[in-house]
C-alpha cells in the first residue's frame, strides 16, 4: 500500500508530509474533494433497475460505472483533488418517491450479510485510489437505506464488521463518515444527532493489530452542526453546506470551529457536501476548511437539478450522483470546481 492519511491537529497529511505542502499557505493540510457516492452503485429492484440504463447501450452496469470512475481518478488527481466519498448505499439518484422509496442499493443485506459484489467493486476504488496518493472518504449509511435495514442491533454489528474489512484490507488511504447527515429525517433513534454517537462509538473502537481507523458524522446542510457526544467524539468534523450562501457558510464554519469542543481540541474541518458554487468553495477555504464538490445531475427532481430532464445521450450526462453518471469532466460545473482546484493547488498532492 502506498498511501496514509493522517492528521495533525487542524491539518490532514498523507504519507506524513501536509496536503498540498507546496501550495500557497491557506491550501495546505486541506483534502479537496468531490462528492462521487455512487461509485459502487447497483439496483436490486427490477422495478426501478431498468431507471439507470445507459444512453449508449440500454443497459445498466454497476462494473462499468466502477471501472470508469477508477479510470477517471487520474483526471481528478492531475486537477489537485485529494479525496473522493464513496457511499456503502450511495445518496439519492432520482428523488420522485415512485423510485425512491423503492430502489435498493446497499452493500448489506437487511440482517447485515455483506455483498461480496459491492465490496469487490469497492477494493478496486481504494487500490485505484492508493495507487494514485489519494484518500477515500466512505460513507457508512444513508437513510433511505437504512430503512431497509430495521434491527439496531445489525446496524452496530454491521459498523463494526464493515470497520474490521477495511482495516484488514490493508489499505491507509481510509476516512469513515459513518452516517450521511445525520438528522432527525433519519426516522431512526439511533441516527438522531443526540444518538448517533453510538454508532460512531463502534466505528472508533474496532481495532485490527492497534490501528484503527479516522471518523466522523456528517450534518445535514443548513445550520444544522454536530452537536453532544458526536461532537466531543469526532476526529474531524464533517459540516454540509447544502443551501447556503457563501456568507451562512462562513457563520457555519466559525460556529463550529468556535464550539468549546473544537478548541479544546482543535481537529480538522471538511466539507464532504456542498453543491457547485465556487463562492462557497472560495468561503470555505478562506475560512480555513476544505471543500467537497457536489454536482447532483439534471433529471433527479433534486432543486435546481430537477428543472431539466435528464440528458439523452452519454456524453452529455451531468453531475455525478443521478445514475447512470458520467465521469469526465464533462460540463461547465464541472470545469469550474476542477480548475479553480488546479489553480490553487497547481495539481499539488
Amino acid at each position: 500500500m502506498k498511501t496514509e492519511v493522517s492528521m495533525d491537529g487542524t491539518k490532514f497529511l498523507i504519507n506524513g508530509r501536509l496536503t498540498y505542502e507546496s501550495a500557497a499557505a491557506p491550501i495546505q493540510g486541506m483534502l479537496l474533494n468531490s462528492r462521487m457516492v455512487q461509485a459502487v452503485f447497483d439496483d436490486e429492484c427490477p422495478e426501478t433497475r431498468e431507471r439507470w440504463r445507459y444512453p449508449d447501450t440500454g443497459e445498466w452496469n454497476p462494473d462499468r460505472n466502477t471501472n470508469e470512475f477508477c479510470a477517471t481518478l487520474p483526471v481528478y488527481r492531475d486537477h489537485g483533488l485529494l479525496a473522493v466519498t464513496v457511499g456503502l448505499q450511495g445518496g439519492g439518484s432520482v428523488y420522485d418517491a415512485d423510485v425512491y422509496d423503492r430502489y435498493v442499493n446497499s452493500v448489506f443485506a437487511p440482517d447485515g450479510e455483506f455483498k461480496q459484489p459491492y465490496f469487490d467493486r469497492l477494493t478496486r476504488i481504494l487500490k485505484a485510489a492508493d495507487d494514485l496518493g489519494m484518500i477515500v472518504i466512505v460513507n457508512y449509511f444513508y437513510w433511505k437505506q437504512i430503512e431497509k435495514m430495521p434491527d439496531d442491533d445489525v446496524v452496530l454489528d454491521v459498523t463494526a464488521r464493515t470497520t474490521e474489512w477495511l482495516l484488514q484490507s490493508g489499505f491507509r488511504n481510509i476516512l469513515v463518515d459513518v452516517a450521511n447527515e445525520a438528522h432527525a429525517f433519519w426516522k431512526r433513534d439511533l441516527f438522531l444527532p443526540e444518538n448517533v454517537h453510538r454508532v460512531l462509538d463502534v466505528a472508533m473502537n474496532t481495532t485490527v493489530g492497534g490501528r484503527r481507523l479516522l471518523c466522523s458524522v456528517s450534518t445535514s446542510g443548513g445550520k444544522q452542526l454536530p452537536v453532544g457526544k458526536w461532537l466531543e467524539m469526532e476526529d474531524f468534523s464533517l459540516p454540509h453546506g447544502n443551501g447556503c450562501s457563501a456568507e451562512q457558510l462562513t457563520a457555519k464554519l466559525n460556529q463550529l470551529k468556535g464550539t468549546s469542543e473544537h478548541k479544546a481540541r482543535p481537529r480538522p474541518v471538511m466539507v464532504n457536501e456542498d453543491g457547485i458554487s465556487m463562492d462557497n468553495f472560495d468561503a470555505a477555504t478562506a475560512s480555513g476548511c476544505s471543500w467537497g464538490f457536489y454536482a447532483q445531475g439534471y433529471g433527479s427532481g433534486y432543486g435546481e437539478w430537477g428543472k431539466r430532464e435528464r440528458e439523452k445521450t452519454y456524453d452529455a450526462l451531468s453531475g455525478y450522483q443521478t445514475v447512470p453518471i458520467n465521469w469526465s469532466i464533462n460540463t461547465p460545473a464541472k470545469k469550474a470546481f476542477f480548475d479553480k482546484a488546479r489553480e490553487l493547488t497547481g495539481g499539488a498532492g
